[in-house]
Formats: C-alpha cells, sequence, structure tokens
C-alpha cells in the first residue's frame, strides 16, 4: 500500500511539473506576432526590397523552351509600411519602382473556325527599356486566431501612369482587386523543434480585360535561433512559389492565350509558373533584420524561365 501511494504520488507531481511547464512555455515563447504577416497594436515595420530577375528562353504553349528575343533584365525595389491597427488588423502599402531593360509579347494567329483561313498572322511585339513607378498596393490583413498562425487579407492595386500596352509595361496595367489567405506553424523554441512552414494564397480579380491571378506559395523553415521566421531570430527557407494568370479579354488574352487549330482556347489557365526559391533570414536585435533570397523558374507555360535574387531591409518600432 505504501509502494503504491509513493508510486501514485510520484506520478501526480509529474503531471503537474508537466502542466507548469507547458504554461510557462506559452507565457514565455508565445510570439508578438508570427508568419502570418500579423503585428501588434500601434507596432511599425518598414519594408525595403531589391530584386533583380533575368533570362535568355521562354516555354511556350506547350512548355518547350524557346529562345526569347528580349534578352530579360529586370529589377524592381520595392518599398513598403505596415502598421498594426489593433488586435486583429493590420494596414499596409507597398509601392515599386521598376526598370525593364525590354518587353516581348507573342500574339498567337487567329485562325477562322468555320474555314479554316488564317485571318490574322503570329506576331512578336517588342519594346526598348522602361522605368519608373509600378504598381501600389493597399491593403488590410486580420488574424483569424488567438494562436497568429491563422489571417486573411484584402487588398487594392493601382496601376500608375506607365504605358499598360507596352510589351515592356511597369506593372499590370489595370486596377486590381483581391483577397489572400495565410496560414503558419505556432512558434516554439529551437530547443524543442527548430522547423517551421507557411502557406499562402492570393486571388487577383483586374478590371479591363487583363486577366486575372492566382498567386500561392509553401515554405519550409529552419531556424538556428528562437525565430518567429518573420523579423525575430536567424533562419533558413525554402519556398516552392506558383503563380497562374486567367485572361478575360485584351492584352492578356492576346499576350497569353493559348489556341488549337479552330481558334479556340484550349485551357483555362493562360500561363503558369512554378519557381523554387532559397532564403537566409537574420535580424540584429535593435529592430532590424535583413534577408537574402535566390532561385530559379523551373516549370510552366507561356512564361520565362528565369533566374532571380532579391535582397530585403526592414526596420520595426512600435509607436
Amino acid at each position: 500500500m505504501k509502494m503504491f501511494l509513493h508510486l501514485r504520488g510520484n506520478r501526480m507531481l509529474t503531471r503537474i511539473w508537466a502542466v507548469l511547464a507547458g504554461l510557462a512555455g506559452l507565457l514565455t515563447v508565445s510570439p508578438a506576432y508570427a508568419g502570418v504577416g500579423m503585428l501588434q497594436q500601434g507596432e511599425n515595420l518598414y519594408i525595403s526590397d531589391l530584386s533583380f530577375a533575368g533570362g535568355n528562353t521562354r516555354w511556350d504553349v506547350q512548355r518547350k523552351k524557346i529562345p526569347s528575343i528580349c534578352k530579360r533584365r529586370n529589377l524592381d525595389l520595392v518599398q513598403g509600411y505596415e502598421y498594426g491597427y489593433s488586435y486583429f488588423h493590420t494596414i499596409y502599402a507597398t509601392a515599386t519602382l521598376a526598370y525593364r531593360h525590354c518587353g516581348q509579347i507573342n500574339i498567337p494567329a487567329r485562325i477562322s473556325v468555320r474555314t479554316g483561313a488564317v485571318r490574322r498572322p503570329a506576331q512578336t511585339l517588342l519594346s526598348g527599356p522602361s522605368s519608373g513607378l509600378g504598381d501600389i498596393e493597399l491593403g488590410v490583413r486580420t488574424r483569424l486566431n488567438h494562436h497568429n498562425t491563422a489571417a486573411w487579407e484584402a487588398f487594392l492595386i493601382i496601376p500608375t501612369g506607365y504605358d499598360n500596352n507596352s510589351p515592356a509595361r511597369l506593372g499590370r496595367g489595370a486596377l486590381g482587386l483581391g483577397a489572400g489567405l495565410l496560414f503558419a506553424s505556432r512558434k516554439r523554441p529551437v530547443a524543442v523543434s527548430p522547423w517551421g512552414w507557411k502557406l499562402g494564397s492570393r486571388f487577383t480579380y483586374f478590371f479591363s480585360g487583363k486577366g486575372n491571378t492566382i498567386q500561392s506559395y509553401a515554405t519550409v523553415n529552419y531556424a538556428f535561433s528562437d525565430s518567429n521566421f518573420e523579423q525575430t531570430g536567424d533562419f533558413m527557407s525554402l519556398s516552392l512559389r506558383h503563380s497562374v494568370s486567367f485572361a478575360r479579354a485584351g492584352v492578356a488574352k492576346n499576350t497569353f492565350g493559348t489556341f488549337s487549330g479552330a481558334g479556340r482556347p484550349t485551357s483555362v489557365t493562360n500561363s503558369d509558373q512554378l519557381k523554387l526559391e532559397l532564403g537566409y533570414s537574420h535580424a540584429f536585435g535593435n529592430g532590424w533584420s535583413t534577408s537574402l533570397r535566390g532561385g530559379k523558374a523551373f516549370f510552366g507555360r507561356n512564361a520565362p524561365v528565369d533566374y532571380f535574387a532579391g535582397w530585403g531591409l526592414n526596420y520595426r518600432w512600435r509607436d
């Protein structure tokens, strides 16, 4: 009997210690914000990102690689600001300064459905370099739970004064309205598990017949120090990024259209692209953080075969 009571007492103490340890973990490692882009109320975030993309080939409608007349050498400088408006809402704005070395649009032949005659031969539109202010994005992000692991966002994309019919245009060329979902793993001490993940997808409807898009990503993170996989700690990331373009009419349909011999669309999607990206992020501990990334597009249709690289610098502070 004494032995039974002694064992039972030890088990009870073990359970109590486990509960206390779990509570202590929740109190000490709960992040200020997690990997879904949510800030605390009154918190500010400045974002600067410089990226390069270039290549000499592209995928055609049969996913075959063909040489590009335009040798792409594109630069983008993104400037952004985010603010924790409340516990549930983070508002943000971004503007893009862009440079395009050249532009190329492949327009397929138009064939009569009844006679099979070529009504318009295939042609390629080319243009020289262009630079200036691209699209501006305004949005709001809202958390879906108290674990900082899920959020949704709504956003507006505003084109500026660039030539939206140029093959080297600096943005989509039309007003866009969209929504997205973001998910992430819960933050844990690196001693418990250094791994984390993030998922996200957004749909954008573009007015004026410029075609709609879906952009998605899946990311696996590995932390070298305690991190929330955004602006704290040191971590590596491996991402798979997928984009799909749908065209309704106008320039986008001519740019991305996929047609059969009878002139009818052969696919509901007019272009798609898969990219693999490797990145590293480092936090300096005084509000500043930086990141490096690079990768390549490895699968697509009616899309460029590009290499890309980027460098980001962020600063966060409180009111």
